[in-house]
């Protein structure tokens, strides 16, 4: 049993004396008035006792006096059910109990130094890129071969969980090895080549593992791209030979876009052509226009190795069949028979079938591959030149290294990489073994190649691939934190400059400095990792959907519908800097015609552009009403109250309920008779042991029960003995009337709810506001240092200076970087 439980178990069975004699509190008369008898004595109850808290806070105990303090402050304890406590009363107690803590937090010596860390994967490549002034760490796949991160919590950046072992550093050499050959080119200047691609030179990749069949190739008229699925190459042009730049013109269009109806095809009309070209893990995705030829340009650095790739980006072309695009082929039967019953019939008439082969009946798709007409992109002609250069070495190289490198002069050119890298000034003599390791190569490689041994040599160190490490002075420390906590990547040169010169001191300074990133657009990394880690999106397909009763989600990908939805809602109150509360109080959201029919909505404009919608059912908006926790939070075929009250309770709340105890038997109850999630829960509560916990973690889930797996709203649940059945089975067969969804519950302090809409108003209120907030905090802190913070005071503190500026986002991030236990200091 968790402190929350056991806090609270304190208090539910309340009563009104004490058998035996009791620390000697400030507020003795409160304690044993509404404290409870049962907690004291060889045997309390709920496996607490009163003399857990001791006299005062203390090491120990000052996470039950924080839990206290929380619960009583919420109104959850005492319960409003076992207890007459007066609103004067829990004012004398919050005062009494937060007296306390303070009281600790001033005399006690608490450290906020934070443990050195491994920089995740995302880290790594940013950091490199940067440290290299190259674009990005390559199109050759250099970190395909990195271990990937695991995750605490959701969040990558937990120092504990991520590790760190002799397999990570030879996984980090490998991939630097292959990053830096790509960067620094040695020898004679490449001669450049021109290919002319004709459209009959364009092949569609196999995409399954039956490789006799022969690849379809372009026609004379066009390459047109068919099966999303499918990525289409260059024959002339399969890989990128040389590493250099490379420039790209492909003459395309978009064709046919509407002229199948948007119901059959999953492709609204709406929606552009788009044609998206894979340059290894870089990709561009343009939109075509429709039937006017377009010649796109790209200009590339493309290493060696990089497969060039096309491919057509939609998430439509599936609903037919199990998903296959030869499916698809079928609405081109059902266009011709409605408007050419002439040509559709002729074509029935030639149909052949074979004695002892499946009937092919006139409307299988087999018969209609050779009149598709569906939305697609067309490739006319193309062509690839390169490698160019404007110059040799390459400009960029030349910014590396300078123009003639000398391994003479390797101090003066390693320094400014590994000022870069190490995110502070070199210190004397630190570089004197990289330098004679370049200068021990020269003889066998040569001076260009020299130095990619000293360069991989700094990057695979541990001042580059370690965090919050003592070599770095406060100052450096700070700059080096707040650049990875917003771009995740190392500091540059103007930042370490401002927070040496002590431009950052004050939280006006932070605040002004965050603003202005948040402005230029330099906060990127951290609007997208920040929200996906903290909401826990990585685990939207955990447990997916069951794919035949919710064959919608799948078909189109609504997972990232959701995944974008959550993470444009939090860009949006960030960038527009609205209160922090407004992730639980907004009665909108940003959705598109794919989320519009999981969330019912009929007035939503028909294209995949997520946009501003106001519901006004009271039902959704913010984070409660998105399909994202929704789904999160359930199973293949249902739904769980405790699960979505406890992603409320962890995520939103920052209460942690505890699983049930490993040593406790607990016997499983008769659940036959049950046909509802309720029923099943009333049936386990009846277990005394169960009880406890259940009363205080279900009211914060049973308000979700109308949402279905996806985030549909229901009235009622399906029977789970009906199997799945087809849309056209669906039209004709009358739905079942289900069983009622009750998504009623009533808390410990007697607040209640009848539906989702009461539920939202609840967490509005001042306790739950506030536990949002101060929740927020502490996944904001979570996220930068790597671990969870434990400082209950430092958190009011920052919680304080939110209050200040009306609680809004960018105040609230800049008093988290302004505070002590971002600063790692006692200040």
């Amino acid at each position: 049993m968790n402190l929350f439980d056991r806090i609270l178990s304190w208090c539910i069975v309340g009563a009104l004396g004490f058998g035996t004699a009791l620390p000697a509190f400030a507020d003795e008369g409160l304690i044993k008035m509404h404290c409870g008898k049962c907690h004291s004595g060889a045997e309390p109850k709920g496996d607490f006792s009163v003399h857990d808290l001791g006299t005062a806070p203390a090491q120990e105990s000052i996470d039950l006096w924080t839990a206290s303090l929380d619960l009583v402050k919420a109104g959850e304890m005492p319960p409003a059910k076992k207890s007459q406590l007066t609103t004067s009363g829990r004012h004398k107690l919050v005062e009494f109990l937060s007296d306390k803590v303070q009281s600790y937090a001033a005399q006690s010596q608490h450290s906020h130094e934070i443990a050195p860390r491994r920089i995740n994967n995302r880290e790594f490549k940013n950091s490199v890129r940067d440290a290299l002034l190259i674009e990005d760490v390559g199109t050759h796949q250099p970190t395909d071969n990195l271990i990937g991160d695991s995750l605490y919590e959701g969040f990558d950046t937990h120092g504990e969980t991520l590790g760190f072992s002799n397999f990570h550093l030879e996984q980090y050499i490998d991939s630097l090895r292959k990053i830096v050959d790509a960067t620094i080119l040695d020898g004679q200047q490449p001669e450049s080549k021109h290919y002319e691609i004709d459209s009959r030179q364009i092949r569609s990749a196999h995409t399954s593992q039956n490789l006799k069949r022969p690849e379809r190739r372009g026609k004379r008229e066009g390459f047109d791209f068919l099966d999303p699925k499918e990525l289409a190459y260059f024959e002339d042009f399969p890989v990128v030979p040389t590493t250099g730049w490379y420039k790209i013109s492909i003459r395309c269009t978009g064709l046919d876009r509407g002229y199948y109806e948007a119901e059959k095809t999953g492709i609204y009309d709406d929606d552009p052509i788009q044609l998206t070209v894979v340059m290894g893990n870089r990709e561009r995705t343009f939109d075509l226009p429709d039937n006017n030829i377009v010649e796109l340009e790209l200009t590339e650095w493309l290493a060696a190795g990089t497969r060039l790739r096309f491919r057509y980006p939609t998430d439509g072309l599936t609903l037919r069949g199990n998903g296959n695009f030869k499916f698809q082929n079928a609405i081109a039967g059902e266009y011709i028979k409605e408007h050419d019953p002439e040509l559709y019939q002729q074509v029935a008439d030639s149909i052949v079938n074979k004695p002892g082969r499946r009937v092919l009946r006139p409307e299988s798709w087999h018969h209609w591959v050779d009149f598709w007409r569906g939305p697609r992109p067309r490739i006319y002609s193309a062509s690839v030149e390169g490698p160019l250069f404007d110059s040799w070495p390459p400009a960029r190289q030349v910014a590396l290294l300078g123009k003639n490198p000398s391994v003479e002069d390797a101090a003066s050119i390693l320094e400014p990489i590994a000022e870069r890298a190490w995110r502070r000034e070199v210190r004397e003599g630190e570089l004197e073994p990289v330098v004679q390791l370049v200068q021990s190569k020269k003889q066998s490689l040569g001076d260009v190649a020299a130095f990619k041994e000293g360069i991989i040599a700094i990057l695979a160190s541990p001042p580059f691939l370690l965090l919050n490490t003592d070599d770095l002075t406060p100052q450096e420390e700070f700059a080096a934190k707040f650049s990875n906590f917003l771009q995740s990547t190392i500091p540059d040169r103007e930042l370490r400059e401002a927070v040496e010169a002590g431009d950052f001191e004050s939280f006006e300074g932070v605040y002004e400095e965050v603003q202005r990133r948040l402005e230029s657009a330099e906060c990127d990394p951290f609007l997208k990792t920040f929200p996906y880690a903290w909401l826990k999106l990585n685990d939207i397909n955990f447990m997916a959907p069951d794919p035949d009763r919710y064959p919608h989600y799948h078909r189109k990908k609504v997972s990232d519908d959701m995944i974008n939805e959550a993470l444009t809602f939090f860009r949006y109150a960030v960038e527009e800097d609205l209160p922090v509360t407004e992730f639980i109080s907004a009665d909108y959201s940003f959705i598109n015609a794919d989320l519009a029919v999981v969330y019912g909505i009929d007035d939503a404009p028909q294209d995949s552009k997520l946009r501003k919608y106001t519901f006004t059912d009271g039902r959704r908006g913010g984070f409660l009403g998105m399909g994202a926790f929704h789904t999160v939070t359930a199973d293949s075929l249902g739904t769980s109250p405790i699960h979505r009250a406890i992603y409320v309770m962890e995520n939103f709340l920052a209460i942690h309920p505890s699983p049930p105890p490993a040593d406790v038997l607990i016997e499983e109850p008769d659940i036959r008779s049950a046909r509802t999630i309720r029923e099943v829960l009333e049936a386990h509560r009846s277990d005394k042991t169960c009880a406890s916990c259940h009363q205080s973690i279900d009211p914060f889930g049973w308000a979700f029960e109308n949402f279905d797996p996806v985030g549909s709203w229901r009235d009622a649940y399906d029977d789970p003995t009906l199997e799945p059945v087809s849309k056209r089975q669906r039209q004709k067969r009358p739905k079942p009337e289900g069983i009622p969804v009750d998504a009623s519950a009533s808390f410990l302090n007697r607040a209640e709810y009848r539906d989702i809409v009461g539920f939202r108003q609840l967490m509005q209120s001042k306790a739950n506001s506030d536990r949002f907030i101060r929740c927020f905090v502490t996944k904001l802190l979570t996220y930068a240092n790597g671990e969870e913070p434990d400082d209950y005071t430092e958190i009011e503190k920052i919680v304080a200076k939110s209050a200040e500026h009306d609680y809004h986002m960018i105040a609230t991030i800049a008093a988290v970087i302004d505070s002590p236990l971002f600063r790692e200091t006692s200040r």
